[in-house]
């Protein structure tokens, strides 16, 4: 059974931490360690930590707050572990999560990440990711289908550390949607596998990174344009360009998004 190095990034999330943390602690794969990376928080998430019973725990505190990114690759490069998951200090693992997870990878050692599905809670809504709809291949060779779908969230990531690190880990400038545009660079790269079973469970926040509007568009534009000549190899230019703006449209923000979107394409 090979270990896994499992990273939660935190900031200010004390009183919530413990759900993430404890569904980790429980898994029914028990050979891990877990790194909390507290970024610079300023409530009594050391003292959380501190109480916490589990040798398998260790606590990294950075000097001040740099964002998820800068938590998650800190985490990463703490890793005594050839093998890395995420998770996030507010969602919850499902018991079998990594076993299933594993289990797979030791029949499919050809790929270098081994995701799977999640249940987003929305405020009374409940939907699976990826749906089941989704066009286009799952798992192997799909860096074409990521740059048009955010199908794959940090926790529900485990892949190899030397992969992580050679394609550079998270990009600390992305102010949204960094585990998007990672898990693409990633597919560039490397063959991905995926259990086509919901194994965590995500819950939505007000407060949370993809519900800051300039910041979601500001990234999209983003990765439109870093990867517009592979969008528009694979036919998908189209395609991308219009699902932003039908999402801008629905928040009254279109206009905005157009002349975001077309700046970016100028500067490339």
């Amino acid at each position: 059974m090979k270990k896994v190095s499992v990273i939660i990034p935190t900031y200010n999330r004390a009183d919530k931490l413990m759900i993430s943390v404890n569904s980790v602690l429980e898994q029914t794969y028990s050979n891990l360690e877990l790194i909390i990376v507290d970024d610079g928080s300023q409530d009594h998430t050391r003292q959380v930590v501190e109480g916490i019973a589990d040798e398998r725990v260790r606590y990294v505190a950075l000097p001040q707050n740099g964002g998820v990114s800068i938590a998650r690759n800190t985490g990463a490069e703490c890793a005594t572990s050839d093998i890395i998951a995420f998770q996030d200090s507010d969602d919850a693992w499902r018991p079998d999560k990594l076993e299933k997870q594993m289990d797979y990878w030791r029949l499919h050692p050809e790929f270098e990440m081994v995701y799977c599905s999640y249940m987003m809670h929305k405020y009374q809504f409940e939907y699976i990711v990826p749906a089941e709809h989704m066009e286009g291949p799952m798992e192997g060779d799909i860096f074409s289908w990521l740059i048009l779908r955010n199908s794959i969230g940090a926790p529900t990531m485990v892949m190899k550390r030397e992969s992580f690190l050679k394609v550079g880990g998270f990009d600390s400038s992305m102010r949204s949607l960094e585990d998007w545009e990672f898990v693409i660079r990633f597919a560039r790269e490397y063959q991905i596998g995926f259990v086509d079973e919901v194994l965590m469970d995500v819950y939505y926040s007000n407060v949370s990174v993809t519900s800051q509007v300039a910041a979601y568009f500001e990234s999209r534009c983003r990765m439109i344009t870093t990867y517009k000549e592979q969008l528009l190899a694979c036919g998908f230019f189209d395609a991308a360009v219009n699902d932003m703006f039908q999402r801008a449209s629905n928040l009254n923000v279109l206009d905005m998004v157009k002349k975001m979107l077309i700046q970016f394409l100028s500067m490339s």
